[in-house]
C-alpha cells in the first residue's frame, strides 16, 4: 500500500516538474502576451478598415503580424506555443480577455474625445443667408473675414420645371484684400431639375484671400470654336438657349460653408497646391 502511494506523490511530483518546466519554456509571460494580444487587435481593426475600403493585400497584411512577432522577440511559432498554453488555462485566459477588451475600449474612448475636441474647433457656417434663396437670376453672395483654412461649400438646389436649355453653373473665387490676387474654385455645373440636387466644393486658402464670392446661376463661358484641321471643314460653334430663370422657379436651401478642422501635416500638403 505504502508502495502505491509513494509511486502516486512520484508522479505527482514529475507532472509538476514537467508542468513547471513547460510553463518556463512559453516564450512571453502574461503581461507580455496580453500585450501583444492588444497590438494585434488593433492590427486586426486597422487591417478590417482596409479590407472595407478595397485596399487588401495579403503579403502586407503578413507584414504587419510579422513587425509585432518582432517587436515582442518571438516567431509565428511561439505566438502559436503562447496562444496554446494560455487558452488551455481557460479561467486565467477569460480573465486576461476581459482586461485587453477593457483597455481597447478605454482607447477607442479616448480617440473619440480627441475627435471630439477637433470636431469643437470647426468653424460655424460662414454663409451670411440662411433663408431659402429664390433663383430667378443671377445671384451673388461675398463672404468677408475670410482666414486660411481648409472651407467646404455645399448647397441643395430644385426646380419647378424642367429645361433643356443652356444650363448654368455656381461659379465661385477668393479675393485677396487688394482684390488684385484671384483664387477660382471649380465651377459646379446645376442641372433643371425638379428632383432636389446637392451640389458642393472644397478649397484650402492661405492668408493672401479676405474674401469669397458666390454666384448662383451665373452663365457658363461660351463654348470654344474646333481648332481648324487643314482639308476639314470648320463646325460652327451651336448656339445653345439661355433658359428663362423666372419660368423655371429654382430655388436653393441648406447652404453651408464650413472651415473644418484639419492637422498641420494636411494643411502644409494643401498648401502646396494652391494654384494662383
Amino acid at each position: 500500500m505504502r508502495t502505491y502511494i509513494g509511486k502516486g506523490w512520484y508522479i505527482l511530483l514529475l507532472v509538476g516538474i514537467l508542468w513547471a518546466c513547460k510553463k518556463q519554456e512559453v516564450p512571453l509571460d502574461k503581461d507580455q502576451f496580453r500585450s501583444l494580444l492588444i497590438d494585434l487587435h488593433r492590427v486586426d481593426g486597422t487591417l478590417a478598415v482596409n479590407r472595407s475600403m478595397g485596399g487588401y493585400d495579403e503579403l502586407k497584411n503578413y507584414a504587419y503580424y510579422n513587425d509585432i512577432f518582432k517587436k515582442y522577440g518571438i516567431t509565428r511559432a511561439d505566438f502559436d506555443s503562447c496562444m496554446y498554453y494560455y487558452s488551455a488555462q481557460t479561467v486565467m485566459f477569460s480573465k486576461m480577455y476581459d482586461v485587453i477588451i477593457d483597455t481597447l475600449n478605454r482607447q477607442l474612448t479616448g480617440v473619440d474625445k480627441v475627435l471630439n475636441e477637433l470636431k469643437a474647433k470647426d468653424s460655424v457656417n460662414y454663409f451670411p443667408l440662411t433663408d431659402t434663396l429664390c433663383l430667378d437670376s443671377i445671384l451673388s453672395v461675398t463672404v468677408d473675414s475670410i482666414v486660411p483654412g481648409l472651407y467646404k461649400f455645399s448647397t441643395t438646389v430644385r426646380f419647378d420645371t424642367l429645361s433643356k436649355d443652356r444650363r448654368r453653373r455656381i461659379a465661385s473665387f477668393f479675393l485677396s484684400e487688394d482684390g488684385k490676387d484671384t483664387l477660382r474654385v471649380r465651377d459646379v455645373t446645376v442641372n433643371y431639375d425638379t428632383l432636389q440636387r446637392s451640389y458642393n466644393w472644397s478649397q484650402y486658402v492661405d492668408s493672401v484671400y479676405s474674401r469669397l464670392v458666390i454666384t448662383f446661376m451665373d452663365t457658363l463661358p461660351p463654348v470654344k470654336p474646333w481648332p481648324k484641321v487643314k482639308g476639314r471643314p470648320v463646325q460652327p460653334v451651336k448656339k445653345e438657349k439661355e433658359a428663362d430663370l423666372k419660368q423655371l422657379g429654382g430655388e436653393a436651401w441648406g447652404t453651408y460653408l464650413f472651415r473644418p478642422y484639419i492637422s498641420r501635416e494636411t494643411e502644409r500638403r494643401l498648401k502646396n497646391t494652391i494654384r494662383r
